[in-house]
């Protein structure tokens, strides 16, 4: 069941994306104090599949920090990244920690020569935020992975 946040300025970036509250149907698993607030639809989807998937032990909607320095901007400054999730995974006897960006396949892909400078900007941003979680990930033991809507459908 899905609670479905009608106010259309707490939409994000796109419009036309489904937000909401995730209601949990598996809670013993979810490790939060709230019930995730999902703002995409793929975000959605990944909560879905989190919840229902028996080799997911635990996990949760942005627990993880990671301070990365970034450089879309000039001066390049100091920000905080909020990983979207966090799952504990059970492979074979073992378990396995995963760090989880949901994005749309055209922010995760580096843009072309003619792109726009915004877009140029938003891969730059998201590239320096994916290489302090990806470093912060190796240190701690974890992996990090990038899924889009061709991984989620």
């Amino acid at each position: 069941m899905v609670k479905v946040n009608a106010n259309p300025a707490s939409r994000g970036k796109y419009k036309n994306a489904k937000t909401g509250t995730y209601l949990l149907k598996n809670p013993e698993k979810y490790c939060g104090s709230q019930p995730p607030v999902y703002k995409s639809n793929l975000e959605y989807l990944f909560c879905r599949y989190a919840d229902t998937n028996p080799a997911v032990v635990s996990w949760g909607y942005e627990n993880a920090v990671v301070k990365y320095l970034d450089r879309s901007c000039s001066p390049a400054k100091v920000r905080r990244y909020y990983v979207d999730f966090v799952c504990k995974i059970r492979v074979g006897p073992a378990f396995k920690t995963v760090w989880v960006e949901i994005k749309n396949s055209c922010e995760a892909t580096k843009p072309g020569p003619k792109a726009a400078p915004k877009t140029v900007l938003t891969w730059i941003k998201n590239s320096c935020k994916w290489q302090a979680a990806r470093m912060v990930a190796k240190q701690r033991g974890y992996d990090f992975r990038i899924l889009t809507e061709k991984e989620l459908s």
